[in-house]
């Protein structure tokens, strides 16, 4: 009987870890074709239409918190969107899952961080969209959709973020680190509409093109290797 009960355990057990799979599977599916929908509507209306109410709104409605204190700090915070940090930040991370002797996990990370890169450059290239007429920074080139500090933000703190759940710690600890990322890379992307080098809509649709190709990339991962970022235990 003890033998029986033991089994039946097992099993519930089981058939709980398949509704929880099921569960993220079907949650991440929804978010992947909301922004998917989100991302070809900005692209179709706004960039290729050139419906610009709403970039024109969310620009004007952000006009009356300039000042010469706010620029600043929103110049120091864009920093952390570039690849002056984004590069050594991956590499710090590589360097250690190196250290720990998870070549899976190394290269895993290595390969969405490129990747992303390579996705980023080819949306550039194909829309072409030039950067608003009247920026607060100086020396800031290339094309303007979509926002590549927004989309790279995203990656990266997303990144963190499917690593943080996959380790041991607290289920609090992961949901308030969780908000922190989510907000920074947000604080990052609104310092590109307020230093007036991307349209909101640049931003947005940084976020909806990270998010995707994030969740795109993970899949691809899973599907090489049933367990993706094996032992990213910290």
């Amino acid at each position: 009987m003890e033998k029986y009960s033991q089994t039946e355990l097992e099993q519930a057990t089981k058939k709980q870890k398949a509704k929880s799979i099921t569960f993220r599977f079907i949650l991440a599916l929804v978010l992947f074709l909301v922004t998917l929908y989100v991302f070809v509507s900005i692209t179709d209306e706004i960039v290729l239409e050139h419906e610009n109410g709403f970039d024109q709104n969310i620009s004007q409605a952000i006009l009356s918190f300039v000042s010469p204190f706010a620029t600043r700090l929103m110049e120091t915070i864009t920093f952390f969107g570039s690849s002056y940090f984004l590069f050594p930040a991956y590499l710090v991370i590589i360097i250690y899952y190196l250290f720990r002797k998870n070549m899976k996990m190394a290269l895993d990370i290595t390969m969405v961080g490129l990747s992303s890169t390579g996705v980023l450059y080819l949306f550039k290239e194909i829309f072409k969209r030039h950067r608003p007429l009247d920026p607060l920074m100086r020396n800031v080139t290339g094309f303007s959709f979509p926002s590549g500090h927004s989309f790279s933000s995203f990656t990266f703190c997303g990144l963190l973020i499917y690593i943080l759940w996959e380790t041991d710690i607290k289920k609090a600890w992961k949901i308030l680190l969780t908000i922190i990322l989510f907000l920074f890379a947000a604080t990052i992307a609104f310092s590109r509409v307020y230093l007036r080098v991307h349209y909101p809509s640049d931003v947005v649709a940084g976020f909806c093109l990270s998010m995707c190709w994030l969740m795109l990339s993970l899949w691809i991962l899973h599907k090489a290797d049933k367990k993706p970022f094996k032992s990213a235990r910290v």
